[in-house]
């Protein structure tokens, strides 16, 4: 399987600098001119995906929708659950230069915060099963920072890190196999 994992558009929070996590957040008007841009993109690279599939935060579900319409694809969005943002509990709607020295922490803990070891152990069973359900299929999966750095970290933990920097409708290719998950693409 071939997955291409997208972080969703610019949101007001993210203009504001405020965590997100499970928040609820629309796309605002630069969001979704990033999505068009990026479908566009993929469409002149003559991108096509069996599948479109998206978190159900709506920020990730309008961004898919945009690239979906922008490549004319037909298919509905297979919406999946087990790609929601981590779920930073506290810490949802605080300035991200406050947070984010808490979550950089290497296995930061507080009651009721996905902790990394949660969310890697979350994020890498989902794409196992994405290819258990669809095969070989090439997957265009719009999700959120925290889901592609976690992927990034099961696949190396030395390389990547929850401090990386995923900008937004960024798209990183993955192979994912019986045996192997690895980035082929950046």
């Amino acid at each position: 399987m071939i997955l291409a994992m997208v972080r969703h558009g610019q949101t007001a929070y993210n203009a504001d600098g405020l965590v997100q996590g499970r928040v609820n957040i629309p796309l605002n008007d630069t969001g979704k001119a990033q999505a068009k841009q990026l479908g566009e993109a993929l469409l002149l690279q003559n991108e096509s995906f069996d599948l479109i599939a998206a978190s159900p935060l709506s920020r990730a579900l309008e961004t898919a929708y945009i690239i979906s319409k922008t490549l004319k694809s037909q298919n509905p969005i297979y919406v999946d659950h087990q790609f929601v943002e981590r779920d930073f509990y506290h810490l949802d709607g605080t300035p991200v230069e406050t947070a984010m020295p808490l979550v950089r922490i290497e296995n930061y803990k507080f009651e009721g915060y996905e902790h990394d070891q949660m969310m890697i152990g979350r994020i890498s069973k989902a794409v196992k099963n994405l290819r258990r359900v669809h095969g070989d299929k090439k997957i265009l999966l719009v999700a959120h920072s925290h889901v592609i750095k976690a992927l990034l970290r099961y696949i190396d933990p030395v390389q990547y890190s929850f401090a990386d920097l995923i900008r937004h409708v960024d798209i990183i290719y993955f192979e994912i196999t019986d045996k192997k998950i690895s980035v082929i693409k950046k």
